[in-house]
């Protein structure tokens, strides 16, 4: 396809993934679907891979667990017509108290969609509250 999807779409990497991160983030299902490619791949190094629709469900779900307990606050942006990262912290309010996971994600972007998001987060504080 040319890139007139892409200007019709936003025009950047950027505007793609942060209207996907907030779908998500949102619980919004036909909004993040209408933003993933079908084959999409999302990572969360080196742990857990969610793969296609089903895998954007699923991400929902665990998303939809953790409402209430997580926040999250983008600190900045890279942008361009096809990749973009986003650095931002996930702030987790558990009765120990708030935790603060820094995170950067690569986001590959192909005709508006999202095909690939790849997060990578210091998951430390989390697993010493969890005791692993």
């Amino acid at each position: 396809m040319n890139g007139d999807h892409d200007e019709v779409s936003g025009g950047s990497a950027r505007r793609v993934a942060e209207a996907w991160l907030v779908a998500v983030s949102q619980g919004d299902e036909e909004a993040a679907l209408a933003l993933s490619s079908p084959s999409i791949v999302y990572t969360v190094e080196p742990v857990m891979r969610y793969e296609g629709h089903e895998g954007v469900r699923d991400i929902l779900e665990d998303f939809a667990r953790l409402s209430g307990f997580v926040t999250i606050t983008v600190l900045d942006w890279i942008d361009t017509p096809r990749v973009a990262a986003v650095r931002r912290v996930e702030k987790y309010t558990l009765p120990q108290g708030v935790l603060d996971v820094p995170s950067c994600s690569f986001v590959e972007v192909s005709d508006g969609l999202v095909t690939r998001w790849s997060d990578h987060k210091n998951m430390q504080p989390l697993d010493s509250v969890a005791g692993l």
